[in-house]
């Protein structure tokens, strides 16, 4: 059975926003029918980090999720023959308590959650290195997460990877979310839709309406928070700098791939990612407006070039880092 961290009190929203993130992976929440984009995506992640990975190595997944990668990881590790040792990393309860459920009836799992209060209820994040208990890690994967971390704590993180890891450990990563100078004219980034769902709805007169009823204060700290649901991008240059500075050296990997409009809108509709509407009201009248104002993200990324009628196409980076 998993070990680690476990749900305490988690709340029917919690619940059904976690259920709703894995669906956007996973079709009707089958992990035998990854979405396309889920599933091209992770495919070349796995497929950098397989050759690192040897029976009973001890790998870590630095910002889980719902378990997406973790579960692809496994079917890899399970088709060769081998098991590992996986630690799962996330600080979002919802999110995570999904992948607990998810993979709890394995043996080898252990999670984590990377958050902790104080003794007056501040946030603030676990150190890698004492989450793994003084352990060093074979290998550290993270999918999806590294444009999350704002830059100003990029620097730290690498250090904290590169502390984590074995002699030779090897850190992999991908990211739809990053700007480089090597990304085709004919893609976009991967939260571009959605960043522009934010600015079509930002002067929504239903929303405008609600945010009216609010103090100006509250205003100003409502729209500081939805504008850091999908954050503005920055460069991979960013990333690389840092790993380079603590030790490691660098190879990079891209990929361009296809993300429906019905995954789009599957994605743009998980409650927590939806926020992004607030505070036009949970349910019917936000997801209505999110679904209009994607239609014209979309047809609009279609009309630059990078996308289709039925779908946009994004694009991904991978980094492969060593320590040198």
């Amino acid at each position: 059975m998993a070990t680690g961290w476990e749900p305490d009190r988690i709340s029917e929203n919690e619940i059904a926003d976690g259920e709703a993130y894995h669906r956007a992976l996973y079709i009707n929440g089958d992990i035998e029918r990854p979405a396309n984009w889920h599933r091209e995506s992770a495919d070349r992640l796995v497929k950098l980090a397989i050759p690192h990975i040897k029976d009973g190595s001890l790998v870590v997944d630095y910002g889980s999720g719902t378990g997406g990668s973790a579960i692809e990881l496994l079917k890899e590790v399970e088709n060769r023959g081998m098991e590992i040792n996986l630690v799962l990393i996330d600080p979002l309860v919802s999110w995570f308590s999904k992948a607990r459920d998810l993979l709890k009836g394995r043996q080898n799992v252990h999670f984590e959650l990377s958050i902790k209060k104080d003794d007056s209820s501040k946030l603030s994040f676990r150190r890698l290195e004492n989450m793994l208990g003084g352990r060093k890690a074979d290998v550290i994967i993270s999918s999806s997460t590294m444009h999350l971390i704002p830059e100003r704590a990029i620097r730290d993180l690498a250090s904290q990877f590169a502390g984590s890891l074995k002699e030779n450990g090897v850190f992999i990563w991908d990211s739809g979310d990053l700007e480089s100078e090597f990304r085709p004219a004919h893609s976009a980034l991967l939260h571009d839709p959605y960043r522009a769902v934010r600015e079509i709805l930002r002067n929504d007169e239903n929303r405008a309406r609600r945010l009216s009823e609010m103090s100006s204060e509250e205003v100003l700290q409502h729209e500081g928070r939805l504008d850091r649901i999908f954050p503005g991008p920055y460069s991979i240059d960013v990333i690389l700098d840092a790993l380079s500075a603590v030790g490691f050296s660098s190879e990079t990997h891209d990929e361009v791939v296809g993300f429906s409009n019905d995954d789009a809108e599957r994605f743009a509709l998980v409650p927590r990612l939806s926020e992004v509407a607030a505070p036009l009201l949970l349910g019917e009248e936000r997801d209505e407006a999110i679904r209009g104002a994607l239609k014209v993200a979309l047809a609009e990324i279609a009309e630059q070039g990078k996308g289709s009628k039925s779908e946009y196409r994004s694009h991904w980076v991978y980094g492969v880092h060593r320590l040198e």
